[in-house]
């Protein structure tokens, strides 16, 4: 999951500082404000570049070739296809803010912020080309695909009473000692193992308390690099309570309903059970660090 998130979500929150409850109102596009976006967002792209992703992820340099279609397909047991989707989702929905603030109809600015992250997705499997990993078309499909969440959310009803979310959590630090163990420089978004990471789809319950029941996905066994197989490692599946934050503030402007729309993609601690590989109930999930075995 190679993500510019965190600075990207500050230049949003910077491009939504003025006029916020009239952003996107005429949709009139304002060249001043898709402008400001699309520095900012290079300059984003290129401090996160810089700051982490050169030395934590690019830091060996190989012929440009394509990933082989078997550790492609079984890395991660591919939840780190779900950590692609979820990076899409995330700078998509911040890009179409940011679109519509510069004055894009809502369906032009989830159609051009689908298309910037499909197009950011390409380069950055690209450099992964000149990488030991190698260009993943896998990679960059699932990306793309969260790129466009942000429309499916506008123009598929159905999608209004689903949130896509995601928790991490160091509860094993076997991938960390692994990297240091070999020198190397580990990236958070890289450590799918030992339940620290986990993907969830927390369903809406209408006409209730502002909860939502969520169910997540991640790996329970911990990070041994190449000595256990890709195609061995167990899943594990969780059911847990979440929160729907626009049942709880019911945001009325601009800005609140856009950080809303981002709070509302992190899923935060929450009672939790862990159904697989063996039951059990964790209060405070993300964190495993207390717990009740069925």
């Amino acid at each position: 999951m190679k993500a510019f998130v965190a600075i990207i979500l500050v230049v949003v929150f910077i491009a939504n500082a003025q006029d916020l409850d009239s952003a996107g109102s005429d949709n009139t596009i304002k060249p001043m404000r898709l402008a400001v976006i699309g520095s900012s967002v290079a300059a984003s792209y290129s401090i996160m570049y810089f700051a982490l992703l050169k030395d934590g992820w690019w830091d060996k340099v190989e012929p440009f070739h394509f990933e082989p279609l078997y550790s492609d397909m079984n890395y991660a047991s591919n939840l780190d296809k779900f950590g692609h989707f979820y990076t899409g989702i995330f700078i998509g929905e911040l890009l179409a803010m940011s679109y519509d603030w510069a004055g894009l109809s809502p369906f032009a600015s989830t159609l051009w912020a689908g298309l910037t992250v499909g197009f950011t997705q390409v380069l950055i499997e690209f450099k992964d080309g000149f990488s030991p990993y190698g260009y993943s078309v896998w990679d960059a499909i699932a990306g793309t695909l969260g790129g466009f969440y942000a429309m499916g959310k506008i123009y598929i009803p159905a999608m209004q009473y689903v949130d896509y979310k995601f928790s991490y959590w160091i509860n094993s630090n076997a991938y960390w000692d692994w990297h240091r163990k070999k020198k190397e420089t580990g990236v958070w978004f890289d450590d799918y193992y030992g339940g620290n990471q986990t993907h969830w789809l927390s369903f809406k319950i209408p006409q209730m308390l502002p909860l939502a029941l969520a169910f997540g996905l991640g790996l329970y066994d911990p990070y041994v690099g190449s000595e256990l197989g890709w195609d061995k490692i167990r899943y594990e599946y969780y059911i847990s309570l979440d929160y729907d934050f626009n049942a709880i503030f019911h945001p009325q402007k601009t800005w609140s309903k856009n950080l809303i729309t981002i709070l509302n993609h992190i899923k935060f601690p929450a009672p939790a059970i862990r159904l697989h590989p063996n039951a059990k109930f964790y209060p405070f999930h993300p964190w495993q660090g207390f717990y009740v075995s069925f």
